[in-house]
């Protein structure tokens, strides 16, 4: 009779496990991708936003960032995070709450190097590659620190222009690269997310990867300066092209090529990843602050890997002293508070910075996030198809979910389901 009970027990068991397995798959692929994808001039418009955000290949050209070889599969410790709650003036408010009323189309929680929560909506998959927007910004900027370990850059110090002679008699003339890292190069560049209001930054996209009329790297040559570098910080993508071109400069590489050499390749990573491109073809430069398209694990082993200090299966990737300084601010215009107003947000080399826990978050507009916490140990990687580019209420919401996120796991580690 025990051992009969046994066995019946053990089945049980078994398929407890299955049903659960099917339920993440159905939760993995829960519709059909027949979301409609857009055009260059509507992508990011509704009804088109959530299907051309994982198929920009279908919009405008780009470069492959190669895996290879065998893939670092990530380890798995399930649960169920909906419930968790936070607070926001004065409300109660829970994750699915959240996720729902910002458009998620991945959503992936990374605690102890274990996979805890992995779901997708609205058609997208395991396979899907979303667009990071601005979350790229973090990637070049690590390639940055890469050709410097490469000893293609002598220092931060140097001014761009020793790498990228085409930049001098413009704003960036003189500019050390250590400022632009910092979006602190002074140079005159306008980067607004407002209705009805045309920025540089609109101006410099509509060019050069909507219309194809002026490389992106041709829009900085025209561009002045306003004020020394290092003074203040101004958020701009003309910064992070910049170091695009010069890392493209002094590697001989594509930035898809370099990362894929340096990141992708001896990391394991799951899928391809696609770069959009200002052109087709070789001689297509990268838009080195937006559009790297990649999977939801993919983006989430990278966090995880700065978050082990640039480590990776017990492999140096990164270097770690670049991870420690690109992720704390250096210097007075940088330091959290002093960016923004109102804001509690401090900048590294390309990543935002809090004065809690030591985090950082890598963040697109349209709420595309990375967010590294080390002292939880934690990583959690956001995509989205929300209704604006930004929400300063719902960036307020964001983090405080993503912080009631750390405190539920820590306080109750075992409730694993």
């Amino acid at each position: 009779m025990t051992v009969r009970w046994g066995r019946v027990a053990a089945a049980l068991v078994c398929v407890a496990l299955l049903i659960f397995s099917a339920a993440r798959a159905q939760e993995a692929t829960s519709s059909a991708d027949t979301a409609p994808v857009g055009t260059r001039q509507n992508y990011f418009r509704a009804p088109y936003r959530e299907g051309s955000f994982r198929h920009m290949d279908r919009i405008f050209p780009f470069h492959v960032v190669h895996r290879a070889g065998a893939v670092s599969e990530l380890p798995r410790a399930d649960r169920r995070l909906g419930e968790v709650s936070y607070q926001w003036k004065g409300a109660a408010h829970t994750l699915d709450e959240f996720l729902r009323a910002t458009k998620t189309t991945g959503f992936l929680v990374i605690k102890d190097g274990k996979i805890v929560q992995e779901g997708y909506f609205g058609g997208a998959n395991e396979t899907s590659t979303f667009t990071s927007m601005s979350v790229a910004k973090s990637f070049t900027g690590t390639l940055v620190g890469l050709a410097l370990a490469d000893g293609k850059i002598k220092s931060l110090d140097d001014p761009i222009t020793d790498y990228v002679p085409e930049l001098k008699g413009s704003g960036y003339d003189g500019v050390p690269i250590k400022a632009i890292l910092q979006m602190s190069s002074g140079v005159n560049f306008t980067e607004a997310y407002v209705p009805w209001r045309y920025s540089d930054m609109d101006l410099m996209f509509d060019r050069g990867m909507v219309d194809e009329s002026e490389p992106l790297n041709d829009y900085l040559k025209g561009l002045s300066r306003v004020r020394p570098p290092g003074e203040r910080f101004f958020y701009k993508g003309a910064d992070t092209q910049a170091l695009g071109w010069m890392v493209r400069r002094v590697t001989g590489e594509s930035l898809a090529d370099y990362l894929s050499e340096k990141v992708w390749q001896p990391m394991g990573m799951e899928r391809d990843a696609l770069w959009n491109t200002d052109a087709p073809g070789p001689s297509g430069m990268e838009a080195a602050f937006t559009c790297l398209n990649a999977t939801l694990r993919d983006f989430g082993r990278f966090g995880l890997m700065f978050l082990n200090h640039g480590k990776w299966n017990g492999k140096q990737i990164v270097p770690a002293d670049w991870v420690e300084h690109a992720t704390v601010p250096d210097g007075p215009q940088v330091q959290p508070g002093q960016l923004i107003k109102g804001s509690r947000l401090g900048y590294g080399y390309q990543w935002w910075t809090f004065p809690d826990d030591g985090a950082y978050s890598a963040e697109g507009i349209y709420w595309q996030f990375i967010f590294v916490n080390p002292k939880e140990n934690l990583v959690i990687v956001k995509t989205s198809a929300f209704d604006r580019p930004w929400d300063a209420d719902f960036e307020g919401q964001t983090y405080a979910a993503f912080w009631a996120i750390a405190a539920a796991l820590r306080d109750n580690p075992s409730a694993v389901h």
